[in-house]
């Protein structure tokens, strides 16, 4: 065992990434349980919902964080501060002004959605009879542990599983040049954005009626800062993806409360 840790060090990385998805996953449960209590007849104790979520989660998360490493190190995707940090490589060396811009680029992302949503309001449609529409408030703690859940689970789903294996597709089916052209970045980005937003519409159908205004918020809202975040993952790496959407959702949750 000790031997695959050094000659194979994807492993090693997923299981850093998948324990710390785990804890996200841990951590929007109390933001889950404020917008859509469970039944009061409940069998199961939530905190055995809340873990079983959890380890289920990271279960997951690990084979597709090993995937992902595996695959994206032949695309130039990868996590490297914490590879360099698990292998005892030098990190790289990024100046401290820029992870300061990363951040604000993520909290102004996460402002600039709130505007959005405003300037949708005049055109939404009436609430569905019965609809979760008038959401319960939300204590700011509960919220902003959720960003965690976003800056790092979802990252972990979205960016070094879904983008990186698009990415790896799409370079198989272009006959694998030295190195994945610009374009197939791109699409990745935008392919992998658009199926988070497209993953919102069940959400959405639960509270309005799915006009085309309603889809198009929903696409907008939710995969924007995705174009944002599968950027940074392709110029910077994963964790630069990951303080930007953590920024964003503090942004989100803490000034919109949302």
């Amino acid at each position: 065992m000790q031997r695959t840790w050094k000659t194979k060090p994807n492993i090693k990385i997923a299981l850093f990434w998948a324990i710390l998805g785990a804890l996200g996953a841990l951590a929007v449960f109390p933001y889950l349980m404020a917008i859509a209590p469970p039944p009061a007849d409940l069998a199961v104790p939530l905190s055995a919902v809340a873990f079983g979520q959890a380890i289920q989660t990271g279960l997951v998360l690990w084979p597709l964080g090993w995937l992902g490493l595996r695959l994206g190190r032949s695309l130039g995707l990868d996590s490297p501060l914490v590879r360099a940090w698990l292998t005892g490589t030098p990190l790289p060396l990024m100046p401290r002004r820029r992870w300061l811009s990363i951040a604000l680029l993520g909290g102004l992302g996460g402002l600039a959605i709130l505007g959005l949503d405003i300037l949708f309001q005049p055109w939404m449609p009436a609430p569905l009879t019965g609809s979760a529409a008038t959401r319960p408030q939300v204590d700011l703690w509960k919220g902003l542990l959720a960003s965690i859940y976003g800056g790092i689970t979802e990252e972990l789903w979205l960016r070094l599983g879904l983008m990186t294996l698009i990415t790896w597709v799409l370079w198989r089916l272009a006959a694998r040049p030295v190195s994945p052209p610009t374009w197939i970045f791109g699409m990745a980005i935008a392919l992998s954005s658009l199926l988070f937003g497209l993953g919102h519409l069940p959400a959405a159908a639960a509270v309005w009626p799915l006009t085309g205004v309603v889809i198009g918020r929903s696409l907008l809202l939710n995969g924007l800062l995705g174009l944002v975040f599968g950027a940074l993952y392709w110029k910077l790496g994963l964790e630069a993806a990951m303080l930007a959407h953590f920024c964003a959702d503090l942004a989100l949750r803490g000034v919109g409360g949302s």
